[in-house]
């Protein structure tokens, strides 16, 4: 009996998958926000100038990215009250750049000037990070079976508590803290099913305090089925910014300081 009905409920799901239709809904749109991804490294590996990118939270089914142009973009070194403006890329709109190296033990914050309206970051520091001990390709799979795996390694600084998030490329991110590998190596395989033989992967590891920790695991599990996590989530996240001209029209986003390392591995 319970064969029949399973039997019956499979036809009839198969039935209803020739007739169904395409639904959008029609969702309210919230009013645009100010997005920031103002993600600074100090990072021995790269040569490139630092990079903050701003655009406007847009609706569910939007695909471009309306990227903002005409801000003000500056960080403020507040012990010894030194300016670094960001000047804007003209080249790749809602990129601003500048040659900065941040230093550990000062303090930082980063204001933005848009549209009338002052947008300030609370205050971050350099946190530190690890270096690499290794990466791998391994043999394993996943769902797919094409899947590139990627055996990564790096021994926690066991003196303090630590957090971390590592950066794999194609808007894909983990977060990580020590708590059950605390001074001791870690290692953990990620999968990429963006590669194949001949590519590079690269990866980033970045040190985090606790909440940008916080934060960065929100938006990742928000965001964990693809896309860009500095980009409009299905909830809020709020981050480290706040319009001190107008509260209630707050940013998305988040400005982060962080020691980091990248390492690479040819895909065989």
């Amino acid at each position: 009996m319970n064969k029949h009905l399973l039997l019956f409920c499979c036809i009839i799901g198969l039935l209803s998958l020739g007739c169904e239709e395409v639904v959008v809904l029609d969702l309210d749109t919230a009013a645009e926000r100010l997005s920031i991804d103002a993600r600074i490294k100090k990072n021995s590996n790269s040569n490139d100038p630092q990079l903050i990118r701003l655009s406007l939270t847009g609706g569910y089914y939007d695909e471009t990215i309306n990227w903002v142009t005409d801000a003000e973009v500056e960080i403020i070194e507040l012990d010894n009250n030194v300016l670094y403006v960001f000047e804007h890329d003209i080249n790749n709109p809602g990129h601003y750049l500048l040659d900065f190296t941040p230093s550990f033990d000062l303090n930082y914050q980063l204001r933005i000037t848009y549209q009338g309206e002052l947008y300030e970051s609370i205050v971050e520091q350099l946190i530190p990070s690890v270096t690499f001990d290794s990466l791998t390709q391994g043999n394993e799979t996943l769902f797919e079976g094409n899947e590139i795996e990627v055996i990564v390694t790096f021994t926690d600084d066991g003196s303090q508590e630590d957090f971390y998030v590592l950066d794999f490329g194609y808007n894909n991110f983990l977060a990580t803290k020590d708590e059950f590998y605390q001074g001791n190596a870690f290692t953990f395989s990620y999968f990429y099913d963006e590669l194949e033989a001949g590519d590079t992967a690269e990866i980033t590891l970045c040190g985090a305090d606790e909440t940008y920790f916080n934060f960065m695991s929100a938006i990742i599990e928000q965001t964990e089925e693809g896309g860009d996590p500095f980009k409009t989530t299905p909830t809020t996240v709020r981050g480290n910014i706040y319009n001190s001209s107008r509260a209630e029209h707050y940013p998305m986003g988040y400005f982060s300081m962080a020691e980091s390392y990248t390492a690479s591995l040819l895909i065989e």
